[in-house]
């Protein structure tokens, strides 16, 4: 019983982005990601870059890692993830290969935390660079709004100059672990920076912040992360 409820309460949330014409629609394909602790996350990611055989194993068609880069839960906080053309592919890829059961080198050098889906809320461009994440609590009857009012306040950022991208993601057998994502990437902190500078000032834009803001009920957490590529289909 309480799995048919969490069905249908995952499918009344995506036929939000179905039943309301004009508003942001949900985007392409799907992200599994596997939350990890090093104590080295340069060479995790160096070994991860060398033998990528795990991304082939599993059909991924792009993969990358973001390392937490402030306000850690844990040390050597980071994350590994894989982009799917569809929610079919992405959890299929979760029988192809199991990170507990992975080379001497690989655990040796890293925790395995948890594994968890997302499935992107707006079409996002995945650009990866210096990003701020947002764990958030939202309703299901203010995602469709959240999701809106994010795409608006991206267009007015880049209509203000900034490079960036705004993503809200729906976590997918995260367990306990996760909420909504929103996700800010920038090409470097510097431009992050740059937009906080201009939020402090009171900047236009803010009042489409406010206005997202308030439909969130929770703000779980907020980190920063420096992201990047290290695999892509050949």
């Amino acid at each position: 019983m309480r799995t048919f409820i969490f069905v249908l309460t995952l499918l009344m949330s995506f036929s939000a982005f179905s039943d309301h014409h004009g508003d942001a629609v949900a985007g392409s394909g799907a992200f599994v990601a596997l939350m990890v602790q090093t104590e080295d996350t340069d060479a995790y990611i160096t070994m991860l870059k060398n033998n990528p055989a795990p991304f082939k194993a599993i059909g991924s068609s792009v993969a990358g890692a973001c390392v937490t880069k402030t306000g850690q839960d844990y040390s050597g906080q980071m994350f590994i993830f894989n982009g799917f053309d569809s929610l079919e592919d992405a959890l299929a890829a979760t029988n192809k290969y199991d990170a507990l059961k992975a080379t001497p080198e690989l655990t040796a050098i890293r925790e395995v935390k948890y594994l968890v889906m997302f499935k992107p809320l707006n079409e996002y461009k995945l650009d990866p660079g210096f990003e701020r994440l947002f764990r958030l609590k939202i309703s299901n009857e203010n995602i469709q709004a959240y999701v809106n009012k994010i795409v608006e306040l991206q267009a007015a950022l880049r209509a203000a100059g900034h490079k960036v991208n705004l993503g809200v993601f729906q976590p997918i057998g995260g367990g306990a672990h996760e909420a909504y994502h929103l996700r800010a990437s920038s090409p470097s902190a510097a431009d992050s920076g740059r937009i906080l500078d201009e939020a402090y000032a009171d900047a236009s834009w803010m009042s489409l912040w406010a206005e997202a803001s308030a439909l969130v009920d929770e703000v779980v957490s907020d980190n920063f992360e420096q992201c990047e590529i290290i695999y892509t289909v050949e």
